[in-house]
């Protein structure tokens, strides 16, 4: 049994209370109590072990690990679809297990994945974390994206016919396709099946741009009726309104983007809003209108004023929606440009206060207790509680005076997953000031 308490902890415990000074004991990989202090400074309370290990917090923050989502692990920075498809298998999981661990160690201890590059990738990292043969966060894993033919993700043309092992998506036509590549998956161990429902912004060329929907509602429904009996989590990728609609009649679980979504949508999303979430990925648009001529890009004016239309079109849709109490996440699609690179996903929960207009709380509420709910765990994961699983970080600063401060990989001191410290930069320096005593 493997005891610890963190005292002296300004607590944010995920649930939107203000933070509290309190002392948090832990046993094995759950919470066991919160005892709130009265401000004194405090040592292990008294339900505590005789010998568990004692991390004083003072000056620091504790809070449930965030929730990335929507996780590309298998995206690295992509100047191309066609470079990423060439990435030789053995090699691409070794690239994704990096990413998920840089992703732990930067305070995300549960990612929630929007597709996989290649089949099986997510699941072969998810299981070798699960068999503790690598350390890194809990992750459900992500099929290819499922989409129709001239759309999103497809790179294959008349000629080349990609086997499945070489393609960027899974191109599928009539419900009995969409059926069999959602089966193909599942029978590859993924959690959630990720379908592209509209079409997105630079992909006019095929007549699939982003208030397109490319799919047919017996093609969404088969998809889900793949899903539902195994328990398998459906995503979407939505910018559309008319698809906004159709997924959630036909019980999509997670909406991505939902750019373009109507009054009728948002009413349908409100009345939806117990089983479903919505993410508008809002990193890579941002950094695209943003620092593109950073990395050397040289649009024309007319793509500058499409994105900007397009942020636009999304902060009012998202305003919208979270003052209707619908869950809306943050996760940016990092790793899907080379602008938008993987490893700064703190970033997406700034734009949600800088750019949603979200508070602080309101977003670290989004990335915890929301995201515990969307990895299917809300009853034990995204809040610090006595009974939840001890996913948390100590972060040398106040996220709540400066959410910026979680983009600062030296400030995320510690991360724990189920009681176990994958990161903890206070025991190294207790380990040299130790050192430096004994000299």
């Amino acid at each position: 049994m493997t005891t610890i308490s963190m005292v002296n902890a300004r607590v944010i415990d995920g649930s939107g209370v203000d933070p509290f000074l309190a002392t948090i004991d832990i046993v094995d990989e759950r919470i066991v109590a919160v005892t709130r202090q009265d401000g004194a400074s405090a040592g292990p309370t008294r339900g505590a072990s005789a010998d568990a290990t004692v991390i004083d917090c003072t000056g620091r923050t504790v809070m449930p690990g965030l929730t990335e989502a929507h996780c590309h692990i298998s995206f690295n920075d992509i100047v191309s679809m066609e470079a990423v498809v060439a990435i030789q298998p053995e090699d691409h999981a070794l690239i994704s297990l990096a990413n998920a661990q840089m992703l732990m160690e930067r305070g995300f201890t549960s990612l929630y994945s929007a597709a996989a590059a290649k089949p099986r990738l997510d699941v072969a990292v998810r299981n070798a974390i699960a068999a503790g043969l690598f350390a890194g966060p809990r992750i459900r894993a992500a099929s290819q994206e499922i989409s129709p033919s001239g759309n999103l993700g497809d790179i294959d043309t008349n000629y080349l016919q990609l086997p499945r092992s070489l393609a960027f998506a899974i191109t599928a036509d009539g419900a009995d396709e969409f059926t069999k590549a959602a089966r193909l998956a599942a029978r590859d161990g993924v959690d959630n099946l990720k379908v592209n429902v509209s079409g997105d912004r630079d992909w006019g060329h095929m007549h699939a741009d982003d208030q397109t929907t490319v799919i047919a509602e017996e093609e969404v429904a088969a998809v889900v009726a793949v899903a539902r009996p195994r328990g398998l989590m459906v995503s979407a990728h939505c910018t559309s309104s008319e698809g906004v609609k159709m997924c959630v009649r036909q019980g999509v679980q997670v909406i991505y983007h939902a750019v373009h979504a109507d009054e009728e949508a948002r009413d349908m999303l409100e009345a939806a809003k117990d089983r479903v979430f919505v993410a508008p990925a809002l990193g890579l648009p941002l950094t695209m209108l943003r620092e593109a001529a950073d990395y050397g890009f040289k649009w024309p004016a007319s793509r500058y004023a499409s994105l900007e239309q397009e942020l636009e079109t999304t902060r009012a849709c998202m305003r919208d929606l979270h003052k209707r109490g619908v869950r809306v996440l943050p996760g940016g699609d990092y790793g899907a440009f080379v602008t938008n690179p993987m490893g700064t996903n703190a970033r997406d929960l700034e734009h949600f206060v800088d750019f949603v207009g979200f508070s602080p709380m309101e977003t670290l509420v989004a990335a915890t207790k929301h995201g515990g709910a969307l990895m299917q765990r809300g009853e034990d994961l995204g809040q610090i509680r006595e009974g939840y699983l001890a996913d948390l970080l100590i972060v040398d600063g106040d996220p709540l005076a400066d959410i910026r401060v979680l983009q600062d990989f030296d400030r995320i001191e510690a991360v724990m997953i189920g009681g176990r410290l994958v990161k903890d930069r206070l025991g190294e320096r207790r380990g040299v000031e130790r050192r430096e005593a004994a000299e």
